[in-house]
C-alpha cells in the first residue's frame, strides 16, 4: 500500500504507539466477543425459546378444539373413549417436516365426570412418553362449544429437542465466529510485533492493518476538531470526502456530531445512521482514547448491527402479535393489562376492559368456509383499531374473542367505544352479500381486584349478552349519558 494512505503519518516518536495500537485492537476484539455473547445470552436465546414456547401453546390451543368437539358428540361411552384415544394418538404422531421429531411428547386429559359420559376410571387419560424433562407445558381448559361450560382440562407437553438442536447449532456458529475473531486478534498482535522491530515502517504497517478492517474506523485530530484519518470502510459507510482543506467531512458525519456522538458520557452505544445511499442503518459505536506517536487521539469504530436489530424486531413481533390478524396476542395483552393495573393502583386512575366475540362464528366457518372466517377476523381487528383511542391496547384474546384495555377510562367511555364498534361491525359490507356479522361483549371496570377477577367479570357480562339474544354490549354498571 502506498505510504500516503489515509492512515499514514510521520516518524514514530515512541514505542508506546505500537503497544497501544495492539491493545486497542485487542479491546475491539473483546468488544465484538462481548457483543456476540451478550446478544446471545440476553436477546437471541430467550427470544428463540419464547417463540418456540408460543408456537407450542398455539398448537395446543388448536388441538384442544378438536378434543372439545369429540367430547360433546353424542357417542356411547366405549366409542367415545376409543375416539379420544385415537385423537390423542393422532396428535402425538404430528411431526416436524425437517427433523421428523414429534411436536408433542405427552398429553393428559382430566375430564369432569358430571359433564362427560365416560367410566370414572377413564376421566383421567394419559398418552405418550412419561419422560418429558424440559418440555413446554400448556394447560388448555376444555369448554362445551355451545354453552361454554368447563368440561375438562387438557395438558400438552411439547417436544423441545428441535429447539435444543437449533440452540446448539447457533452456539457452534457463534463459537466459530468468536474463534475467528480471536484468530484475527492474534494475527493483529503479530503484525504489531513486527512493527516494533521495524520502527521506520510502523505507521505504514498500521495503515495496512486498519485499511483491511471490514468495519469503519476513524481517527480524530488531536484537538478533536475534525477527522484526521479514516479507513476505506469508513469512507464508504459515512460518505466521507475531502472538503478542499484536506479535512474529511460529510453530511452523515455532521449529523452524528449533531446527535452528540462525541459529547456522550458512555464511550459505547448504538446510533442510527442515514447512509449516503439513503438507507437508515444501526451501528454500534465505540469511542476510545489512544496515544499515536505520543499524542492523544480519539479512535472511533462503527460496527453495523442493522441485521441484528431487524432480527430482534422480527422476534419481538412474532412473540407478541397474532399471526392472522397482526394485532397483539393473548400473551402480550396479559402483560400490558398487568402494567395497566399497576399504574391504576399507583396513580389512582381508572381502567376498563372490553371483552367481545363474534356471534355464531362457527356457523360462519361452516357456511362460508374458514378462508372467509379468517377474512372476517382480520377485518374485525381492523375495525377495532379504528374505534379505540390511541392510548388503548387491543388484541386477539383467543379464537373469535377480542380484548380491549382502556387505561384511565370509566365504564361509560368503554361502553360507548364498544357500542360504536358493535354498530360499525353490524353495518360492515362483507365479501358475501348473505354474510352478516354481529358481536356480543361485556364491559368491566377495574376495582382493585386481580387480572383474573377483572377478566372473569367481563367474560360473565359477555355471556350474559349472549343469553340475552346476542348482538349487544352489557356493561358492569349502567353507563351514564
Amino acid at each position: 500500500m502506498p505510504s500516503d494512505s489515509r492512515f499514514s503519518g510521520g516518524a514514530i516518536r515512541s514505542l508506546r504507539f505500537e503497544r497501544n495500537l495492539a491493545l486497542i485492537f485487542a479491546l475491539l476484539g473483546v468488544l465484538l466477543e462481548a457483543l456476540i455473547a451478550g446478544y446471545w445470552l440476553l436477546v437471541l436465546e430467550p427470544a428463540l425459546r419464547d417463540d418456540a414456547e408460543s408456537r407450542a401453546h398455539a398448537l395446543a390451543q388448536a388441538q384442544a378444539r378438536g378434543i372439545e368437539v369429540l367430547l360433546v358428540r353424542d357417542l356411547p361411552a366405549e366409542q367415545l373413549l376409543n375416539a379420544l384415544e385415537t385423537r390423542l394418538d393422532a396428535i402425538l404422531l404430528i411431526k416436524e417436516d425437517e427433523s421428523g421429531q414429534a411436536l408433542t411428547n405427552q398429553i393428559r386429559l382430566e375430564l369432569d365426570p358430571d359433564r362427560v359420559s365416560l367410566p370414572l376410571e377413564a376421566m383421567s387419560l394419559q398418552r405418550g412418553r412419561s419422560d418429558c424433562e424440559g418440555c413446554f407445558v400448556t394447560e388448555v381448559p376444555l369448554y362445551h362449544p355451545q354453552d361454554y361450560v368447563l368440561i375438562g382440562v387438557a395438558t400438552f407437553y411439547a417436544n423441545t429437542r428441535s429447539l435444543e438442536s437449533l440452540l446448539a447449532d447457533v452456539r457452534t456458529n457463534l463459537l466459530i465466529a468468536g474463534g475467528l475473531i480471536l484468530l484475527f486478534i492474534v494475527v493483529a498482535w503479530g503484525g504489531v510485533a513486527r512493527l516494533l522491530r521495524r520502527l521506520r515502517e510502523s505507521e505504514s504497517n498500521l495503515s495496512n492493518l486498519l485499511e483491511v478492517v471490514p468495519f469503519p474506523i476513524l481517527q480524530l485530530q488531536a484537538d478533536g476538531s475534525g477527522i484526521q484519518r479514516a479507513n476505506q470502510a469508513a469512507m464508504q459507510y459515512l460518505g466521507l470526502a475531502s472538503d478542499g482543506s484536506g479535512r474529511l467531512d460529510s453530511l452523515t458525519w455532521q449529523a452524528l456530531l449533531a446527535d452528540g456522538l462525541l459529547a456522550a458520557a458512555d464511550p459505547q452505544g448504538e446510533v442510527q445512521i442515514s447512509t449516503p445511499q439513503g438507507d437508515l442503518r444501526w451501528a454500534m459505536v465505540s469511542v476510545s482514547q489512544v496515544l499515536l506517536s505520543g499524542v492523544a487521539h480519539r479512535l472511533i469504530s462503527l460496527v453495523d448491527v442493522s441485521e441484528l436489530k431487524a432480527t430482534q424486531r422480527r422476534l419481538h413481533q412474532a412473540a407478541n402479535t397474532d399471526a392472522l390478524t397482526k394485532i397483539y396476542n393473548r400473551r402480550y395483552l396479559f402483560a400490558r393489562l398487568s402494567e395497566s393495573i399497576e399504574r391504576a393502583d399507583r396513580e389512582g386512575s381508572g381502567l376498563s376492559v372490553i371483552l367481545f366475540d363474534l356471534d355464531h362464528f362457527k356457523q360462519i366457518n361452516d357456511s362460508f368456509g374458514h378462508a372467509i372466517g379468517d377474512q372476517v377476523l382480520v377485518r374485525v381487528a381492523e375495525l377495532m383499531r379504528q374505534c379505540v383511542r390511541e392510548s388503548d391496547i387491543c388484541g386477539r384474546y383467543g379464537g373469535e374473542e377480542f380484548l380491549v384495555i382502556l387505561p384511565s377510562a370509566p365504564v361509560s367511555v368503554a361502553f360507548d367505544i364498544a357500542e360504536r364498534l358493535r354498530t360499525k361491525i353490524e353495518a360492515e359490507q362483507w365479501p358475501r352479500p348473505e354474510l352478516r356479522v354481529n358481536i356480543s361483549g361485556g364491559v368491566a371496570a377495574y376495582a382493585g381486584s386481580t387480572i383474573d377477577v377483572l377478566l372473569e367479570t367481563a367474560d360473565r357480562l359477555l355471556y350474559q349478552a349472549k343469553r340475552a339474544g346476542r348482538n349487544q354490549i352489557i356493561a358492569e354498571q349502567k353507563p351514564t349519558s
